[in-house]
């Protein structure tokens, strides 16, 4: 990718520092820049901004921005101004370009430096990365609470009703409805049913419901009036947004309560969260998935990133009660070199 020529990039930043003055609701306040900058799914960007809070001196130690949005975002003091990651796959590349591939590129912009790490539920598979499990997300499916459709269904019921093949239950018409094209809530889900994005395209699954593109994932308000729709929402959002005033008043993190008439169901007979109101890991494995820190290799030996990150018993991985009231499962330090 070549890159943007001197002057032509000097009205690009000033536009994107424009567009910058609106940090997403996850990003550090504007005017903070950590000293490890990292960048975010939609999944982990409350936690992540929960950590930067119990860690180092008021967030100055690690911060995220959070993918999707649009507009721009500024992670150095100077410098560092590049469009706005919309999702996990983009933040990969931007951690990438920023640690000197592509050139240094990302859309255009040299970010060389600008990018320390990644959190996502994705495993980076490429080549010089590490991707170091900390935690634990599960996704199961959400109904109207006044609707009458099953509050358990099996696994395998899940699927053919996202084949088309179970049209209702009792009487009860059921709609298997899909997050926004591109969340990566809806490529999980579909990879659970085993239902692939060319398959939707080619008509395979008419039954399918797509939600509006500006939908963000996990809105119960999908399910306002819609007593037959089922969709898949995350468990790690559902009590994050239920304890949305416990985590205000005890981290100042903001999440917005977005679940409206959304009531989770269980699967299997196994309740997606526990007595206690958090993240039940013993849904089937199928459901759930780990969330991991990314880092290039040539960090994982140095300071701050291997006692952050990487160490026996690392500082991020003993965050037990902010990775749970989050939302997130315990899952300790395991990396292994």
């Amino acid at each position: 990718m070549a890159r943007t020529p001197r002057g032509a990039m000097g009205l690009f930043l000033a536009l994107l520092v424009v567009a910058a003055a609106s940090p997403a609701a996850a990003d550090p306040p504007p005017g903070r820049y950590p000293q490890l900058v990292g960048l975010t799914t939609d999944v982990t960007d409350n936690l992540t901004e929960g950590l930067s809070g119990v860690l180092g001196t008021d967030g100055s130690l690690i911060g995220g921005w959070a993918s999707g949005g649009g507009g721009a975002i500024q992670t150095r003091p100077t410098g560092c101004v590049f469009p706005r990651p919309v999702n996990g796959p983009e933040a990969l590349a931007a951690l990438r370009a920023a640690n000197g591939e592509f050139g240094g590129v990302f859309h255009g912009v040299d970010i060389t430096g600008c990018v320390d790490f990644l959190s996502t539920t994705t495993a980076a598979d490429v080549p010089g990365y590490t991707s170091i499990p900390y935690a634990v997300d599960a996704v199961t499916y959400a109904i109207n609470q006044d609707s009458d459709l099953p509050s358990n269904l099996t696994y395998t019921q899940l699927q053919r009703v996202y084949r088309c093949l179970n049209t209702g239950f009792g009487g009860t018409p059921v709609t298997p409805v899909l997050p926004r094209v591109g969340s990566g809530t809806r490529a999980f889900w579909l990879s659970r049913m085993g239902v692939t994005e060319a398959d939707i395209a080619a008509g395979d699954y008419p039954c399918l419901r797509t939600v509006d593109g500006t939908v963000p994932d996990n809105d119960g308000a999908v399910l306002v009036g819609h007593d037959d729709y089922l969709m898949p929402y995350l468990v790690s959002r559902y009590v994050a947004q239920a304890g949305s005033a416990t985590i205000l008043a005890s981290t100042g993190v903001t999440v917005a309560d977005r679940r409206g008439p959304a009531v989770l169901g269980s699967v299997d007979n196994v309740s997606p969260t526990t007595t206690g109101g958090g993240l039940n890991r013993a849904l089937r494995p199928e459901l759930r998935r780990h969330v991991y820190t990314v880092l290039p290799n040539t960090k994982l030996l140095y300071e701050p990133y291997h006692f952050l990150f990487v160490a026996d018993g690392a500082t991020v991985c003993r965050q037990r009660s902010t990775i749970e009231r989050f939302g997130f499962g315990y899952h300790g330090c395991v990396y292994t070199p």
